[in-house]
């Protein structure tokens, strides 16, 4: 039986402004990200939210769960970091998108696209400190 090999980063190696930075932006973006679910859920008895409303409030889940992992000190599951943090780019990237083609229609659709735009740019920067 193999022995999995932990590959792991402490708190002191990551780069301090970035980290803040993205936990800044995540947090913003989260929050942007739940409001504008919220204002936009179907009325009061629809039994589930639609599409676009499911993606703002999977945004929010995975920005509030990444900055919290991030916040926290101690050391780090280097990979598992990593693909949290690419999750939450990629998922702020979709929601950006949607917000986008909303800007139009919405009023803060254009400031939610650019809170998780901004979340998505924070995360792609943090991850050349775990590169």
């Amino acid at each position: 039986m193999k022995e999995a090999i932990e590959v792991a980063v402490s708190a002191d190696e990551l780069d301090r402004e970035s980290l803040v930075r993205y936990i800044e932006d995540g947090f913003v973006c989260a929050q942007a990200c739940a409001e504008c679910a919220t204002a936009c859920l179907q009325p009061a008895g629809a039994a589930e939210p639609g599409a676009v409303q499911r993606l703002d409030l999977r945004c929010a889940d995975v920005c509030e769960q990444t900055s919290r992992m991030l916040s926290q000190h101690g050391r780090y599951d280097a990979p598992g970091l990593r693909a949290q943090v690419e999750l939450c780019a990629a998922t702020c990237a979709d929601c950006a998108e949607d917000y986008e083609r909303l800007a139009a229609d919405g009023p803060g659709a254009a400031e939610r696209a650019q809170a998780c735009r901004r979340c998505e740019q924070a995360c792609r920067d943090f991850l050349v400190n775990l590169a």
